[in-house]
């Protein structure tokens, strides 16, 4: 009985979850919890009582997004090659944001954050920061087994490797044009991308 009760609780989360995806990236922060219930065929006191506030639904959805988008590798255990890691979550996180989802939330949050100050934090904190903190934590772990001796700030280096990963095809994206690059330009993009972050901070070049 318990097992059936948290599984349709777990399914109208999802539906929830899933409305407010579709209805943050395409109406952005303005649209009303009322109309997220109503697009996930439930109701207001639903919403409400898995989602004390709009902020925490926001929130919670950029995570979700971020995890279904497979980021949210368990880094910290991780016993394959360095260069292998962060080569599929630079093509993971490179994909993400050229979904149209990621774009239209990234763009939304630009257009809305005069009025709604709120949105721009909530995005900072759980899409850039948390991948910032996620990849300068692994990092840390690379330093300490020896194989990036010539890093000396992992904050910075993972600013810089994000950075680099968007390429052209992200930036163009997000100015509503296609780079042209297909799926094979991009991957051998964000591969040397890793490569020249490793070798420049020291990573073995026998482990390639």
């Amino acid at each position: 009985m318990t097992t059936r009760i948290s599984q349709r609780k777990e399914k109208k989360r999802q539906q929830i979850l899933s409305a407010a995806v579709e209805l943050f990236s395409k109406q952005g922060y303005g649209i009303s919890m009322d109309a997220i219930a109503e697009h996930a065929n439930v109701s207001k006191q639903t919403v409400y009582a898995h989602f004390s506030s709009k902020d925490q639904l926001f929130e919670t959805c950029i995570i979700e997004k971020c995890i279904s988008a497979g980021l949210e590798l368990d880094l910290e255990h991780e016993s394959r090659a360095a260069h292998i890691v962060l080569r599929e979550f630079g093509w993971l996180f490179q994909t993400m944001l050229l979904g149209e989802e990621a774009r239209n939330a990234f763009q939304n949050t630009v257009r809305q954050s005069g009025t709604h100050p709120e949105i721009a934090r909530i995005f900072l904190e759980q899409g850039p920061i948390r991948n910032i903190n996620r990849i300068s934590s692994y990092l840390d772990l690379l330093v300490k087994r020896g194989e990036l001796p010539l890093c000396d700030n992992t904050d910075s280096a993972a600013m810089q490797l994000l950075l680099m990963l968007h390429g052209r095809a992200v930036y163009w994206a997000l100015l509503g044009f296609d780079s042209g690059e297909d799926a094979e330009t991009r991957r051998d993009y964000v591969y040397s991308c890793v490569d020249l972050f490793l070798r420049g901070y020291g990573y073995p070049t026998d482990r390639f």
